[in-house]
């Protein structure tokens, strides 16, 4: 099926660009006709996902080099049948075990454990070393109602490209 691309991004990412991000997606959704529904999920799961990203900006230097596998991308597409977003972004090679783990973790979970797993992650008051909950993979899987996908690919010896991928049905 031919995708069609509803928004492109690659840059530094701030909290004041993924406001913009959010605002042009409000924009093209309109342009691509998408529903009130559809256009929901995206922006809950496209808050979660940039924020994932902001989260690690620290660790690397983008340098305002675009073409750099050092500065983050996000990417909206859609077909007849499904809507995508794919983000990229390099992480420490550290953490891309723990990564790997969590979002398996909520790979290996049905619908309803899902939901158990939000709630007793909700309710037991840790956080990560970033300040997070641990509930970003688990709301983005409930709202797409698929499976995460994500790769990790070497940049370096201290950091690896990491590849997130998250669709729902139209």
């Amino acid at each position: 099926m031919l995708s069609k691309s509803i928004l492109s991004y690659r840059g530094p990412l701030s909290f004041s660009t993924i406001d913009w991000l959010l605002s042009e997606f409000k924009m093209a959704s309109q342009d691509h006709e998408l529903s009130f529904k559809t256009y929901k999920k995206m922006i809950s799961i496209m808050i979660e996902a940039l924020e994932n990203i902001s989260r690690y900006d620290d660790q690397f230097q983008c340098n305002g080099d675009k073409k750099s596998g050092f500065c983050p991308s996000c990417q909206i597409n859609r077909n007849s049948s499904n809507i995508e977003l794919i983000t990229k972004n390099p992480v420490k090679n550290e953490d891309v075990n723990p990564l790997r783990a969590r979002i398996d973790n909520v790979n290996s979970r049905n619908k309803a454990e899902l939901k158990e797993l939000y709630k007793t992650t909700i309710t037991n008051g840790e956080f990560t070393a970033k300040g997070g909950a641990g509930l970003g993979f688990i709301e983005m899987a409930r709202t797409a109602g698929n499976k995460l996908e994500y790769d990790f690919e070497g940049l370096s010896k201290d950091y690896s490209l990491y590849t997130f991928r998250v669709f729902f049905n139209l």
